[in-house]
């Protein structure tokens, strides 16, 4: 057996590394297995070939490309005798093995590791189809399987949200090897940093408030001392996680208008003042009502100061 190593076989891999694996091991073929579309089965003196034209550093998921450009025409292996019993390198997107050529004719099958069944929630993506292990479905349920693989990020970790009839569900993959994910249900952890989120918002569209009026805030681990300044106590789920210090402009107070009174003197004097025209204007009882004290004291009397008899005679 070669050095060369199949967990170091991927697609991504040149066609010069593929020939070399496959020369240091027992298999015949060579089969690349892509995500969608026909599976490529070719023999060593074909991946030589294809070497030898200038394509020793395509790499092999290009194999697909320089099919379809007639460069080489694969081996179709229905037209062979006994796959069965012919072993063939594998290379796919789950991971590099070697098995008899009878798997290229069912590539829709993944080949599972041999941990596979271990009480821990697996998934295996392979062309473009999810699959979980029985723990997983019992745990999460068969749902993800309708997942479309070709879907999920390329990335070692990532978070798939699922709708269902109570409502999203937020599910964690974590990458073991090439197409292989453990599955960890992450929605309650999803919900509480959605909720912290939203209330961190809160806070800051309150201390910006605070600050538009010309206020100040400070964050602190321990209380204020003293009860000059106002502050709250924050605590979450119970738990304080400190404190919040606000300083508020002090508001400054109305002046009050000092309302000027006039003298009763001149009050007097400008009720006693009347005007030509407010005179003519007056209907006959209003001289009743204007009579000084010194007048209404000589009426009563009976006297009058120029005609004492005409006053006399009018009282009588």
């Amino acid at each position: 057996m070669s050095t060369y190593n199949l967990g170091q076989l991927t697609p991504d891999s040149t066609l010069l590394y593929f020939l070399r694996t496959l020369f240091g091991s027992d298999a015949e073929y060579a089969v690349y297995i892509p995500d969608s579309g026909d599976v490529i089965v070719l023999t060593k003196g074909q991946l030589v070939f294809l070497v030898e034209r200038g394509c020793a550093d395509a790499m092999v998921k290009t194999l697909p490309q320089l099919v379809s450009r007639n460069i080489v025409k694969p081996v179709n292996p229905d037209e062979l005798d006994y796959p069965d019993e012919i072993r063939a390198l594998y290379v796919s997107n789950t991971g590099s093995f070697i098995n008899s050529l009878e798997t290229a004719l069912y590539p829709d099958e993944p080949r599972y590791p041999d941990w596979w069944e271990a009480p821990v929630p697996f998934a295996i993506s392979s062309r473009g189809l999810l699959r979980l292990n029985e723990t997983a479905k019992k745990l999460f349920g068969s749902g993800l399987e309708k997942l479309n693989a070709h879907e999920l990020p390329d990335r070692d970790e990532f978070i798939v949200r699922l709708e269902g009839t109570n409502g999203a569900r937020f599910m964690a993959f974590r990458k073991l090897k090439p197409g292989i994910f453990t599955l960890d249900d992450c929605t309650d952890d999803l919900n509480d940093a959605q909720d912290i989120t939203w209330w961190a918002s809160v806070g800051q569209a309150w201390t910006r408030e605070i600050e538009a009026l010309g206020g100040k805030w400070q964050r602190l681990a321990n209380p204020p001392e003293g009860k000059s300044k106002a502050f709250r106590v924050c605590e979450w789920q119970g738990e304080v996680q400190g404190y919040l210090l606000i300083d508020m402009p002090r508001k400054k107070k109305a002046k009050a208008q000092a309302v000027k009174q006039e003298p009763k003197q001149e009050a007097k004097a400008k009720e006693a003042k009347t005007q030509p025209e407010e005179f003519a204007a007056r209907k006959p009882d209003d001289v009743i009502t204007n009579i000084g004290p010194q007048a209404m004291a000589l009426l009563a009397a009976g006297q009058s100061r120029d005609h004492e008899g005409i006053g006399s005679d009018l009282l009588l």
